[in-house]
């Protein structure tokens, strides 16, 4: 399905579904690994942080990398299969899948062992840039792009591979322009939020299924980001019409939503799920709020609680296997950085200065 958006629309909705970065020129050189500036030895070589950070750089002549890379927390970075990278995936064994924008309309996806520097193979030819990668029990990958046709023209693409493929197995049917954020919950359903007016819509595939099984369209918006509770539970942060956002969570199977959060929440940028259910949702500063994650208990529309300090601009959020939380901060000003907290703190034990710019992370768990 194609869109076509006028340019003020355009301006609005292409911040809240792609990366942002501050936009200040990164310095010339970098060391090899990427070290925490605070408390550095305050976690046992064994248990300390790991994620992966893509990175971009918004200026060739002033970055180490510029074609960009994939930083690893406190080891080293990938470059060899990297270029301009827009999305980052794993799946159960851990390996790594990187969506890399190669030309304008054009991408490729590489494919990593766990903490690998070189690529194990390439996706080639994917039609668009990859917008969101998702990777199933069974090791199938899901690439979500995007296609340019004009300046104000885009069309959805969808692809799957088989575990181990490096060539589509079928086509994915039923996608918008701004198609995004793949997802699959534990029953193996695929879940993509879509949008071309308001509201949008969420397409729901049965595994092995290549259209939609149903769509979701009540509570949705402007579908910012998808995830999915242990319980098989839909999340779906959500820019409203009115300007404003809000958090609305379907029970497994469902089409309409049980719940619907709005307290604490503004100028909604990301969201993660703990193992325990309990949903947290990042909010950009706004000029009567500060930037925040605010937290809410599984099952709970009420704000349990919110984290302020190290917060700047929380473009993403993700956990890892033993509770932290990490958070991708994108001042418009600044370094990029990632704080990590442990679990449920509300004050960051590392903080990572980032090299480039923020492209997107991805944490084991």
């Amino acid at each position: 399905m194609r869109l076509r958006l006028p340019t003020t629309a355009l301006i609005l909705i292409f911040p809240m579904l792609s990366g942002c970065g501050s936009g200040v020129p990164a310095p010339a050189t970098a060391p090899p690994s990427l070290t925490s500036t605070t408390d550095p030895a305050g976690a046992s070589k064994t248990n300390r942080p790991f994620a992966y950070v893509a990175q971009t750089c918004p200026s060739s002549s002033s970055c180490p990398s510029p074609n960009g890379m994939v930083q690893m927390l406190g080891g080293p970075a990938i470059t060899t299969g990297i270029e301009n990278p827009t999305t980052l995936s794993l799946d159960a064994s851990g390996n790594l899948y990187v969506g890399n924008s190669t030309a304008s309309n054009e991408g490729d996806v590489s494919v990593y062992a766990p903490k690998s520097v070189k690529p194990q193979r390439t996706l080639s030819g994917i039609i668009g840039v990859p917008k969101g990668l998702a990777a199933d029990a069974a090791g199938r990958l899901t690439v979500i792009a995007q296609y340019r046709s004009g300046c104000c023209e885009l069309e959805g693409t969808g692809a799957i591979y088989a575990a181990g493929a490096t060539t589509p197995r079928e086509r994915l049917k039923g996608l918008s322009g701004f198609a995004h954020s793949p997802v699959h919950d534990k029953f193996g359903h695929l879940y993509v939020g879509n949008f071309d007016v308001f509201p949008g819509w969420v397409s729901v595939y049965r595994h092995g299924q290549h259209a939609p099984s149903r769509v979701i369209e009540n509570g949705v918006g402007l579908p910012i980001q998808l995830a999915v509770a242990p319980n098989g539970d839909l999340v779906v942060a959500n820019g409203l019409f009115s300007g404003g956002s809000n958090v609305v969570v379907y029970p497994a199977g469902k089409s309409t939503p049980a719940l619907t959060i709005v307290a604490g929440i503004h100028s909604v940028s990301a969201v993660a799920i703990d193992a325990e259910g309990n949903i947290y949702v990042g909010n950009g500063r706004t000029k009567k709020a500060r930037a925040s994650v605010t937290v809410y208990r599984s099952g709970q529309e009420t704000l349990w609680r919110s984290i302020h300090s190290g917060i700047i601009y929380p473009a993403a959020l993700a956990f890892d296997s033993s509770g932290r939380l990490y958070v991708a901060n994108v001042p418009r000003r600044g370094t990029n950085t990632i704080a990590v907290f442990a679990p449920g703190g509300s004050t960051p034990v590392h903080t990572y200065a980032l090299k480039e710019q923020f492209a997107a992370l991805a944490v084991p768990r």
